[in-house]
């Protein structure tokens, strides 16, 4: 077959596909799937441990043309099946002792959009051998590609001075390039809904772009489950990310202080009850077996289906107004239903010790656009709440 394949993503949310020269090569399907192993640059691998695993070596990219729903049921697939490996933690960054540990180990970076990624973020993943320049590709048979999937396990870190660093403890990395923007709650569906079923990991979680978890924060909720088995669901505490002198900015010291009386008040004690009201899409953890849906007379129902039962409606433009503002809060629809799942006893928990850094509006219009979107997402789904009792 033929494709049309060209550099489109080279020059990030900045770059214009007119200007950019376009090939047409023959590539074999493989099971009718777009599917190509590229080779490591050498210079990146010179001072790696690991030099001669095919995962280490090549970066796999997958033309997926099919919704994140049916990416499974359309034989799609991921690196990690392939090995036969147990995913462990599955780790999602959404963006507009033992030896071997890190095979259980997953990240997923999904991008909203290939117009708003910008190039500065390309340029980083390219350093370290996720990402290629001229191996994505428009179509397959004229099917529009809807998301681009590149997978590489690499041994390369870059710390916050721009220094490369080769690491013993490889990362295996799946970026989600998507083609078109469509909001975060559709980023978190092709985690779930698409590579979750595939990895079926233990533990998903979840960090938005801007938020820094802290050295041990990652395994202080990991912890959490192995130690409560009947938790689905848990945060850290989120520190408002500032120095002294912004917290003189009053819009940033009254943020700061809202986080901090969080913490302090409520979290802790709907902890207590197990029931926390909102799990933070910015830094939270869950059990993927808990968010199953369970089928009831043919239709899905539970924490995914509900979840993602905004995004669905404003496709099909069913949404009327209460629904349109519950779902502005859908992590709290998320939390509810977990604790209410069907034939479950699911709680939600609060770890003090896992802290996360995360970067605040210190904009008066920035605030208010963001908070009025908080605040009629949680007073719609309070009612929700409140409705089955």
């Amino acid at each position: 077959m033929e494709n049309k394949q060209n550099g489109f993503m080279s020059g990030g949310g900045n770059s214009s596909n007119d200007d950019i020269e376009s090939k047409t090569e023959k590539i074999k399907l493989i099971n009718g799937k777009f599917i190509r192993d590229c080779q490591i640059p050498s210079n990146l691998l010179e001072n790696c441990k690991h030099r001669d695993d095919r995962e280490f070596t090549h970066m796999r990219y997958t033309a997926c043309t099919c919704d994140p729903d049916d990416f499974l049921n359309d034989g799609f697939t991921l690196r990690q099946a392939e090995y036969k490996r147990q995913t462990e933690l599955f780790i999602v960054v959404t963006i507009y002792d033992n030896e071997n540990s890190w095979q259980k180990v997953v990240v997923c970076i999904v991008s909203d959009g290939r117009k708003k990624f910008h190039e500065s973020c390309l340029a980083y993943l390219t350093a370290l051998g996720v990402y290629q320049d001229g191996v994505a590709i428009e179509s397959i048979d004229e099917v529009k590609v809807k998301a681009h999937i590149f997978e590489y396990t690499t041994q390369i870190s870059i710390d916050q001075k721009m220094k490369v660093i080769t690491t013993n403890v490889p990362i295996q990395i799946l970026f989600c390039h998507k083609e078109k923007n469509a909001k975060k709650i559709n980023s978190h569906r092709w985690f779930f809904n698409a590579f979750g079923p595939v990895l079926q990991p233990n533990i998903c979680i979840l960090i938005d772009v801007g938020t820094k978890p802290g050295n041990n924060s990652l395994y202080n909720l990991w912890e959490t489950f192995i130690s409560h088995p009947n938790v689905a669901g848990a945060c850290g505490e989120i520190v408002a990310m500032t120095t002294w002198y912004k917290l003189l900015n009053p819009i940033v010291g009254a943020q700061y202080f809202e986080y901090k009386m969080s913490n302090i008040l409520d979290k802790p004690l709907e902890s207590v009850f197990g029931y926390i009201t909102v799990l933070p899409g910015a830094f939270s953890a869950y059990r993927y077996i808990a968010l199953q849906n369970t089928i009831v007379n043919g239709v899905p129902e539970g924490p995914l289906a509900s979840y993602f039962k905004g995004e669905i409606k404003e496709e099909k433009s069913t949404n009327n107004i209460f629904t349109a503002n519950m779902y502005l809060a859908e992590d709290r629809i998320l939390c509810f239903e977990l604790v209410t799942k069907r034939n479950g006893n699911w709680l939600l928990h609060y770890v003090k010790s896992s802290i996360a850094k995360t970067d605040i509006p210190k904009s008066i219009d920035k605030l208010i656009s963001q908070r009025r979107r908080w605040l009629n997402g949680s007073f719609f789904a309070s009612l929700y709440v409140k409705s089955f009792y």
